[in-house]
């Protein structure tokens, strides 16, 4: 008896043991895009130097070529783990996806333009407000988009949190990573890296 209870014991932690090493379906599938089209994931932050390059270099020329003619997806989950400020913008983002979601990626370009050239804090609520006041939208609509995430346990502070559980449930460990269709790539500074990964996809 004191046999078979040791060896039902093995069998339960080997099972627990397998399921912390993996990935579940929904984690797998919010890496993929819907309907055929591959899917960007961008994993960063605003305040870091090194995305700043990939929105300056790279996604210019993504968004002309594959997201404004709908063929591919992007996502930029953030991390927000670069000082306490970090959680100030992705909560404003999240609020921005949520009302305005057409207006999301001019709100992410805007925030990394105001990005400084050092390391001090400096995502400050005024600053963000300043940045919602840019976009293209009504003021009733900018008037939600604020009260979102300055509002504690909103859907925009939960949806922030979610973004850095997500990142830490892939194993992200450095900013910015990029994933196409779950995949990493290898260089995400580089234009023509995504056009290659891009363009095999949509070959198949």
């Amino acid at each position: 008896m004191k046999k078979l209870i040791a060896f039902l014991m093995m069998i339960t932690m080997t099972v627990l043991l397998s399921a912390c090493g993996e990935t579940s379906d929904s984690e797998q599938q919010a890496e993929k895009g819907t309907n055929g089209k591959p899917k960007i994931v961008e994993y960063g932050d605003f305040k870091c130097p090194y995305c700043k390059k990939v929105e300056d270099q790279v996604l210019p020329q993504l968004k002309k070529d594959y997201l404004v003619q709908d063929k591919a997806e992007y996502e930029f989950v953030n991390m927000a783990f670069l000082g306490k400020d970090s959680i100030i913008g992705s909560r404003a983002g999240h609020a921005v996806k949520e009302e305005a979601p057409e207006q999301y990626l001019t709100f992410q370009h805007l925030m990394f333009e105001q990005q400084p050239d050092n390391e001090k804090p400096w995502i400050t609520e005024k600053l963000v407000d300043a940045q919602i006041d840019e976009l293209k939208i009504s003021s009733d609509s900018k008037t939600r988009i604020k009260e979102n995430y300055k509002t504690k346990d909103s859907k925009a502070w939960k949806a922030a949190k979610q973004d850095q559980q997500r990142a830490e449930d892939q194993g992200i460990k450095k900013a910015p990573t990029v994933t196409i269709d779950g995949e990493t790539l290898d260089d995400p500074y580089h234009y023509k890296a995504y056009q290659e990964q891009l363009d095999e996809i949509l070959e198949k």
